[in-house]
């Protein structure tokens, strides 16, 4: 499936995937926990019935923590969360 066919599908801006292929590939260090804690990739499903609310996503690390992001987070904020709570583990 392209990136173009999983946006339409899930009915997000296809510039977003194209930002985090770019992000991913150019910056992985700043953008991926390290190798020995690397978390894998799941997959994400949404049911039907949440697809319209704009109440953004939660995040569940390994260790239990919750974090709830809305629409309006900033990455460098976010990723900040993120990297402490996992350092706490």
């Amino acid at each position: 499936m392209t990136a173009a066919a999983f946006a339409g599908r899930e009915r997000i801006n296809p510039r977003t995937l194209t930002y985090w292929r770019w992000r991913l590939r150019t910056d992985g260090t700043a953008a991926l926990p390290s190798p020995s804690r690397a978390t894998p990739f799941v997959e994400v499903v949404v049911p039907e019935d949440a697809r319209d609310t704009p109440a953004g996503v939660e995040i569940v690390l390994p260790a239990g923590y919750r974090v709830r992001v809305g629409e309006a987070v900033v990455a460098d904020t976010l990723r900040t969360v993120l990297d402490v709570l996992e350092a706490r583990g």
